[in-house]
């Protein structure tokens, strides 16, 4: 089991005789992208002074590193901020590999990673799908009880990793978190000192230790409801927009373990033989133009994009050409959608799928005219937990199909890791909402709905079925907390009905 302990900074011998002078790994350190051949290490030197300019890194199956698969030197610069990413390759599909990095005779703590397989066999490959975790709003104490969680072979994070906000302006006052920066986030400086806070937290550094990542962004990585040329966001009085995106993604790629040089290459695949198929998407900085209102002139314009043609066309090609079983889309913002009765507040869906209705029909039409089966849209961003059935139907917004019908996709949310949901509601509204989201004249492709709680869901995928395990925490608000599972779903491969 790990402990935060591994990463608390204090001098020790270890068993080479290299005494800790100076901790030069107060980030941690990370994993991220893997293949079955190649996986990303990830960490930061801090140091008083930057003399040495080389970092050295080691890779063993292993833990004691008795025998050393991998090595190498990389080279340090204040141009990343000092972080270290090294593409490892020549490894073997579906193993697990230990690393650490060496700088000035100190040694970082020991990253656990694991290749992919080359197909699933008899086996089923654990996934954990994560979202929106905002240093203000509380302590992730999530990510400390997944990291404890052996049959877990990776994350996904499907973006909100930092949240660019000033001090106060979105957040929880009662967890005791303040940012740093104080001010908002919006130049490179201000981006790079945000992660590296986010990197001090101790439950995400032993997840990131423990477990390889997949990574995409949303708007948070940027700024709020950010689209192609702006955002809600950013001011006039903020600079250029242009300037702003570009640090912020620098900062992100510095930061983060994934195999990604410029924004162009967010898009990306991963494949496990002919079982798994998945597709991380931009669905902010390449191509979204601005939110609409719905009774704005052009809401249903051609023209409006989320993901753009150039995504839309390799996504299709590849739903239509793969002939992975399950065809799982890591997703930012809803697509599905769902809707209140009257006298309820409906969330700001025009910065979902459903704010951008010509694209969003372009993928139903192109699902169901081309009979792409087994999809499953793994979505972040809601901050709240949802199982939806997508249906094609006559009317946008209009849902009349049950769940219980075999449906063109399924869609799941997973929570926020701390942002906040309907959590500080009374607990009266919040039995209310969920009750009327529950209601199946209203809503009958929703096949669960939690508005209050926080966590993640495990997606434990054979050939045969796709499970998801929800597991919310009973508290943000300090590190004393308790997991538990709330619920489970399971779809089965041959007749993509849920369970």
């Amino acid at each position: 089991m790990l402990s935060a302990a591994l990463l608390i900074p204090i001098p020790r011998l270890i068993a080479s005789g290299i005494t800790f002078r100076e901790n030069h790994f107060l980030h941690g350190v990370a994993s991220g992208d893997p293949l079955q051949d190649k996986v990303i290490i990830w960490t930061r030197i801090s140091s008083r002074n930057y003399s040495d300019k080389r970092v050295r890194w080691e890779m063993s199956t292993d833990p004691g590193f008795s025998r050393i698969e991998k090595k190498g030197i990389k080279a340090i610069s204040g141009d990343s901020d000092y972080t270290v990413k090294v593409d490892v390759n020549g490894l073997s599909p579906g193993i697990t590999y230990y690393y650490r990095f060496i700088y000035q005779n100190t040694f970082s703590a020991t990253g656990v990673t694991k290749t992919l397989p080359g197909a699933l066999k008899d086996s089923s490959f654990c996934m954990a799908v994560v979202s929106c975790n905002n240093w203000e709003d509380g302590y992730f104490n999530s990510f400390r009880f997944l990291a404890q969680k052996q049959e877990v072979d990776l994350v996904l994070h499907l973006g909100d990793y930092i949240y660019e906000y000033a001090t106060g302006e979105y957040g929880n006052p009662a967890s005791g978190r303040i940012n740093e920066p104080r001010n908002e986030t919006l130049t490179l400086q201000d981006y790079r000192t945000r992660y590296a806070q986010y990197r001090t937290d101790p439950d995400l550094q032993i997840l990131h230790a423990a477990k390889p990542f997949y990574l995409i962004w949303d708007d948070h990585e940027i700024a709020n409801d950010a689209y192609r040329d702006g955002a809600k966001n950013h001011q006039p009085n903020e600079g250029n927009w242009d300037v702003r995106k570009k640090a912020a993604i620098q900062a992100y790629l510095e930061w983060l373990p994934i195999r990604v040089k410029n924004a162009s290459q967010i898009r990306r695949k991963f494949e496990i033989g002919d079982d798994i198929a998945l597709y991380l998407m931009d669905e902010r900085s390449t191509a979204r133009t601005k939110q609409m209102e719905i009774d704005e002139p052009g809401f249903n314009g051609e023209d409006r994009a989320i993901i753009g043609n150039a995504q839309y066309n390799w996504l299709a090609n590849e739903l239509k050409n793969s002939k992975a079983t399950w065809k799982l889309i890591g997703n930012q913002v809803m697509f599905s959608g769902y809707n209140v009765a009257t006298g309820f507040k409906l969330p700001k869906y025009n910065d979902w799928w459903l704010g951008y209705p010509h694209e969003r029909g372009k993928i139903i039409d192109m699902i169901s005219k081309e009979k792409v089966s087994n999809v499953l849209f793994l979505t972040g961003d809601h901050h709240e937990s949802f199982v939806l059935a997508l249906h094609k139907e006559d009317k946008f917004m209009q849902y009349t199909k049950a769940w219980q019908k075999k449906p063109l996709a399924w869609e799941l949310l997973t929570p926020s890791i701390t942002s906040k949901n309907g959590d500080r509601r009374p607990a009266e509204e919040i039995i209310e909402f969920e009750r009327m989201l529950r209601d199946k004249s209203i809503n009958p492709h929703l096949a669960f709905g939690d508005i209050k709680s926080h966590g993640y869901f495990i997606a434990n995928i054979s050939k045969h079925t796709f499970r998801a395990d929800y597991y919310f925490v009973d508290n943000v608000l300090s590190r004393d907390a308790k997991e538990y599972m709330a619920t489970s779903f399971s779809v089965d491969a041959s007749t993509f009905n849920l369970s």
